[in-house]
């Protein structure tokens, strides 16, 4: 049994780890710092739009068999430190790449970004629940939502510096040789994260085994549990409402010529909407309940695709990626936490993995489709669509979930 202090410690490393990890995705950003390297390779709008579809879905489907998987260890912390080298090591690659092939390969430079983004986040995707099942162990219920706004608001905090040395290598240092430096203290946060995640304390517990394969349970979950599906079927919405925030800085480029340090400016708003919402998210999720937080979320992503879609010029933007950073939080700390308020003891691991999939898969599929609609109807149609979808998500969630903390109390 994990005593206060043990609690205690949990909490304070186990927050530090989660912070150099956000941070060094930070720096390898998904959503400004990958795009913007792989247009100055020469990448198209559909191949721009291949880097958030290959991270949503190694974040996605691996999450099936790693919810399945965590459900047959008693111990999770052995397992996580020795496969996270496979999220962690590609960022090291990302770096040798930028110094040694780019200008010479640039063909080969953006096939190899490609597989080591896959490799990362794949790994991401199968270890994802059972770090999640993990941390629903070593913190105390009453202390996940301010756990996970704490580690995702310090890293986001630590990310407006990172965004700045970012612009600063990005200014001072020709191409590639200034995204070698950025992939690079990438790794080095990386590696920081590895070693406060080893210092969590875990207690042994008794393990529930399925008696069913993960296919077979997937339809008996969401026939029982409805208000889970419902869940699911906004989390669906939401989800494919990301085809137009992977294209805001494709947009900016095109349309208004902005500079790469611009980027970094745009990425140091995402950033610190990201870190100054967490400290908002993770209390009020801790006393109001989850699914509030994901509603007040919804809101910020519709408003930043409206932005988006009636922009004058790229100052506009800067508003458009702060909403987006706290919506982007409101999933960072909810979307998380009440995936473990869902869950009954009895299948946590198939909540989780279920959930992560849901989550995840959708959005894989909506950057490609973002960028065959940008280039057959333009960008602004784009976001135009992306805001449609988010009202969906936004008013199915509103309408259709229950808070699962009292929706179970009163089962």
């Amino acid at each position: 049994m994990l005593s206060r202090r043990d609690y205690i410690r949990n909490f304070v490393v186990d927050s530090l780890d989660y912070s150099f990890f956000a941070l060094a995705l930070t720096l390898g950003s998904i959503t400004t710092f990958l795009p913007l390297f792989a247009r100055r390779l020469g990448a198209s709008n559909f191949q721009v739009g291949l880097i958030p579809a290959i991270a949503y879905l190694g974040w996605s489907v691996p999450a099936l068999w790693g919810g399945r998987y965590s459900s047959k260890r008693d111990l999770k912390l052995p397992f996580v430190l020795k496969f996270t080298f496979l999220e962690r090591l590609p960022f090291l690659g990302l770096s040798l790449v930028a110094f040694w092939l780019v200008p010479g390969s640039n063909s080969l430079a953006l096939l190899l970004t490609y597989l080591l983004l896959g490799v990362a986040c794949f790994a991401m995707g199968f270890l994802g629940p059972i770090w999640i099942e993990m941390i629903g162990k070593v913190i105390h219920p009453r202390r996940r939502g301010l756990y996970f706004a704490l580690g995702n608001g310090i890293g986001a905090l630590m990310g407006i510096w990172g965004s700045r040395i970012a612009e600063d290598f990005l200014k001072r240092y020709p191409f590639a040789t200034n995204f070698g430096y950025c992939f690079g203290l990438a790794f080095l946060a990386l590696l920081v994260s590895y070693l406060f995640l080893a210092l969590t304390r875990e207690e042994k517990e008794v393990i529930h085994r399925p008696d069913a394969s993960i296919w077979s349970s997937i339809p008996r979950i969401l026939k029982v549990d409805r208000n889970f599906t419902n869940f699911l079927i906004a989390r669906i919405f939401l989800a494919l409402g990301m085809m137009g925030s992977s294209f805001y800085t494709v947009f900016t480029l095109s349309a208004f010529q902005v500079s790469d340090a611009t980027v970094a400016r745009y990425n140091a708003f995402l950033m610190g909407a990201q870190a100054l919402s967490n400290f908002l998210w993770g209390p009020l999720g801790d006393r109001m309940g989850h699914k509030l937080v994901l509603i007040l979320g919804a809101v910020l992503v519709v408003l930043s695709n409206f932005i988006a879609f009636v922009s004058s010029n790229y100052a506009d933007f800067f508003l458009a990626f702060a909403l987006f950073g706290a919506y982007y939080s409101a999933l960072s700390v909810a979307g998380v936490a009440i995936l473990l308020d869902f869950a009954p003891p009895q299948g946590r691991g198939d909540y989780l993995g279920i959930g992560s999939f849901v989550a995840g898969f959708p959005s894989f599929l909506a950057p490609l489709l973002g960028g065959k609609m940008a280039d057959l109807v333009g960008y602004r149609a784009l976001f135009l669509c992306s805001f449609l979808v988010n009202l969906v998500g936004f008013l199915w969630l509103f309408f259709g979930v229950k808070e699962p903390r009292a929706f179970r109390e009163g089962e």
